[in-house]
């Protein structure tokens, strides 16, 4: 089975302030420099071999403080919605000034002036996932903390909007019904390598493949983007850093 680990970027000054980001360049803040190493707590224990990370620095310098050991892919297709001439505006601004379009992109559906369309998020997004998920057939399974098998396990340091876009685009979430995921948060996607069920009480929780790893490998080199999409299972979505830093020893 493959494990995809998405963590929003750290906080930034403009999530301070409350200013719309979109693909501007904006720094962490040392706020989310001690959201990333929050994350990190989880992220090290599910022993990632693998990571990727939009153009943008603030995600590279969220990556960097997981303290995994390795460095990141850069993927540009991960990177955040262009939000037009909404960046750098004050949120309460575009909720003003552009009420009902503001509300339609908070639903997933709405275009900002001058930005991208949502649906070529989704797109770009989903075709990113589906790569990353094909390219595990490379990586070693390694353990997991939460499961009685081995997991092939990757991490992806990405944005908000994108992040959200990904999950209702693979049918995991509806964007108008759940809330904003919070700076540094992280959401884990499972892609077992059949549609069947899975369950506690079935051996290695019925992700099993007769063969082995190689026998698994080839499997995974030949999902089709479809059945990675009918496969793919939301095992956790936004959980808080500040949720991991209160329980560290």
């Amino acid at each position: 089975m493959i494990r995809v680990i998405c963590v929003r970027h750290g906080e930034t000054e403009w999530n301070r302030t409350h200013r719309l980001q979109g693909q501007s360049e904006v720094a962490l803040a040392d706020s989310g420099t001690r959201q990333a190493q929050a994350a990190g707590l989880y992220v090290r224990g599910q022993q990632p071999t693998a990571g990727y990370v939009s153009p943008l620095k603030r995600t590279h310098a969220t990556f960097a403080e997981f303290g995994l050991g390795f460095d990141p892919v850069k993927e540009p297709r991960l990177i955040e919605q262009n939000l037009g001439t909404w960046e750098g505006m004050k949120t309460a601004a575009a909720k003003s000034d552009y009420t009902a379009e503001y509300a339609a992109w908070k639903k997933g559906h709405g275009t900002p002036p001058g930005g991208e369309d949502p649906t070529a998020v989704v797109a770009r997004m989903k075709a990113a996932f589906f790569a990353i998920v094909r390219s595990a057939a490379t990586l070693d399974p390694t353990p997991s903390v939460d499961t009685d098998y081995a997991l092939r396990t990757v991490v992806i340091v990405s944005h908000g909007t994108s992040t959200k876009a990904l999950l209702e685009g693979l049918g995991l979430i509806d964007r108008s019904q759940v809330i904003s995921l919070t700076a540094a948060a992280i959401s884990v996607i499972d892609v077992p390598l059949h549609g069947g069920p899975l369950s506690s009480s079935l051996p290695k929780g019925g992700a099993s493949i007769t063969g082995g790893p190689e026998a698994e490998a080839g499997i995974i080199r030949d999902l089709t983007d479809e059945q990675i999409q009918s496969y793919a299972k939301l095992r956790m979505y936004n959980l808080a850093p500040e949720v991991l830093a209160a329980v560290r020893p």
